[in-house]
Formats: C-alpha cells, structure tokens, sequence
C-alpha cells in the first residue's frame, strides 16, 4: 500500500474519531435542549400516522381533513397523557398508604428466610426506615410530575413549530439539490427513513400496547395490587430493548412475594408474565416488525448501554430509532457504507430489502 494511501486513511480515521468524541460531547452538554426536541419528533410521528389513519377512514366518500385529523390525534394524545397521569398519582398514595405494611413483610419473609439458613441473625428493617420514608416518596412522584410537565410545555412547542415547518420541506429539499439526480436520491432515503421509523414506532407501540393489557390482567387474575399501574408500567418499560421486559417482571412479582404469605403467587406471576414478554419479544415483534430494521443484536445492546449513559432512559428509549437513523444515512454514502453494513444484521443494506 503507497504510503500517502496509508497517511490518507490515518487522518481519516483520526478525525472521524474525533469527530464521534466532540459529537458525544455535544450530546452530552446539550441533553436539555435536544431531550425534548427528540421527543417532539417522536411523538409528532405518532400523531402523524394517527393523523394519516384517521384521514384513510372514507365516509360515504368524505375524508376527514388533514387540520382535523391532527387535532382529533392530538387531542386523544392529550387525554391519554392525562388519564396515565391520574392513574400514577392515585396509585402513588395508595403505595404511600400501604408501605408501612409491606415493610412489616419485607420484615418477616427475610427473617423467615434467614431462620431456615442463621437461626441466630434477625433482621430489623427499621435500620433502612429512609428507604420507606412516605414523604420522600411523594415529593419525588410529585417533583417527577413538575418536571415532565415542564418538559412537556417545551416539547408542546417544538411540536407546533416540525408541523408548521412540515409543508415547507419537500421545498426546501428542491431548493437545496438543483441535481435532479441527486435531489431523487435524498428523496429516497428520506422516504425509507420515514417508512422504517414509522414501522418501528407503530409496531412498538402496538406490541407495547399488547404487553401492558396482557401484564394487567395476569396481574389482575393474581390479584396482584396495582395492576392497571404495572401493566402502564410494562407498556413504557417495553420500548426499551432487553432489559425493559425483566425489569418489568422483577417488580410485579416482588410485589407478589411480598403482598401474599404463600410463595405460589410468586412463582405463578414470573412464570406466566415471563412467557408473555417472550411470546411478544420473540415471536410476535420480529414477525410483525419482520427484517425491516435489520440492526445487528449487539449493535442493538450497545446502543442501549451508550445512549443511555448519554441521555439516561430516554436515550434507551430512543436508542433503536436513532440506530436506525444513523445506519440509513451512513448506507446512502458510499465512504461511510462498510460501517453500515457492519451495524446490519445480516450485511446486506441495499434499497430493497429496505422497502
């Protein structure tokens, strides 16, 4: 290889890492103001296909209209939002109300099960009283409900302003590329871009959807408390990759071990809220969300672990999405292909196995 050849790619090399740490950095510092622009993305998303199947409903030849069809979206968003709101808040004093009880069971089933292997060792769970302290856990529900509504005022905001500018791109995209060549291929991949985050957010939130009434009911069938908050729970846990479906089995049935004397409860809600979560994870989202994505399972796992230290759950919520962003638009260039085939899950990133 020529050595001006080899100097060439060190410097590329070089400052494309450079590049990905100043990046990272401006993430990093930047998270206030890109969190919630992030957000209103998403959900402007979601409101637009609603938008889009409210406007694909025919009545006697009428179609609703492109403004009332938002707002009809908008507006159930809005009183979705509110009801979920309600849902925690109740069942947030009904836990304030009840910890002192399931402190005493936490007490007894951990004496219990260490009589059985140090007779002689009592556990007093008075030592750990700031871990049940009912003040602190209210005013952290309450100041975790200031803060997403302080957010939510600002992503309300940006939602208003990606609707006004909607009209305006494929303008702005004639404007920018004279080439009609080049315009067609921006085009392109913009128009697989959309396909593809649309299919991953609207199977997500089906299959989400589908976790959390089939997590309430097992709940409920149980008689496990606060099954319509663990089911909500199960549904926003189940957009983040992997670790979403355990955590939102480990709670519910800790709550199980605790709320019963007999361990069969227990048991009974792992065994089945476990097969729920693999019966949807691995047979029902891959057929539903088939090859579409095509992101390698461990791209998938640290992206998880990346975003999530630079956006906490946000970005783990986020980190398939924007994988699937940057894996789109490094295919489209032919210098940054080879690193979107690597990210692939079975190498191949042509068009059509995109579409």
């Amino acid at each position: 290889m020529p050595k001006s050849l080899l100097n060439n790619r060190l410097v590329n090399i070089t400052a494309g890492l450079l590049l990905v740490c100043v990046l990272g950095w401006l993430l990093v510092i930047g998270r206030d103001i890109l969190i919630p622009l992030i957000i209103a993305i998403v959900i402007w998303y979601v409101l637009d296909t609603v938008a889009r199947y409210f406007q694909s409903i025919s009545l006697g030849g009428f179609h609703v209209p492109r403004v009332l069809a938002v707002l009809l979206a908008l507006a159930i968003s809005i009183l979705l939002v509110l009801l979920a709101m309600d849902m925690i808040a109740t069942n947030a004093r009904s836990l304030a109300q009840d910890a002192p009880s399931y402190q005493l069971r936490i007490e007894a089933k951990i004496n219990h099960i260490l009589g059985v292997f140090a007779p002689d060792v009592k556990l007093n769970m008075s030592r750990f009283n700031d871990l049940f302290n009912l003040e602190k856990l209210v005013s952290w529900v309450v100041s975790a409900v200031s803060g997403f509504l302080g957010i939510a005022s600002l992503v309300i905001i940006y939602i208003i302003f990606i609707v006004s500018e909607q009209a305006a791109i494929p303008k702005k995209i004639t404007a920018l590329f004279t080439d009609t060549e080049q315009r067609d291929q921006v085009n392109a991949t913009l128009d697989r871009l959309d396909k593809n985050i649309r299919t991953y957010l609207t199977v997500k939130t089906f299959v989400s959807l589908l976790t959390g009434v089939l997590c309430y009911i097992v709940l409920a069938l149980f008689d496990v408390n606060y099954p319509a908050f663990w089911g909500f729970i199960a549904f926003l846990l189940n957009y983040i990759p992997t670790i979403g479906s355990l955590i939102s089995v480990i709670f519910p049935a800790l709550l199980s071990l605790v709320q019963f004397d007999s361990y069969l409860p227990f048991f009974g809600v792992s065994i089945v809220l476990t097969m729920v979560q693999f019966s949807i994870g691995n047979i029902l989202e891959p057929y539903l969300m088939g090859s579409r994505l095509n992101l390698s399972g461990l791209v998938i796992i640290l992206a998880l672990a990346v975003w999530g230290a630079i956006w906490g759950i946000t970005g783990m919520i986020l980190s398939v999405p924007i994988m699937v962003i940057i894996m789109l638009l490094l295919s489209s260039m032919p210098s940054t292909r080879p690193i979107a085939i690597l990210l692939s899950s079975n190498g191949v990133i042509d068009e059509e196995n995109n579409n």
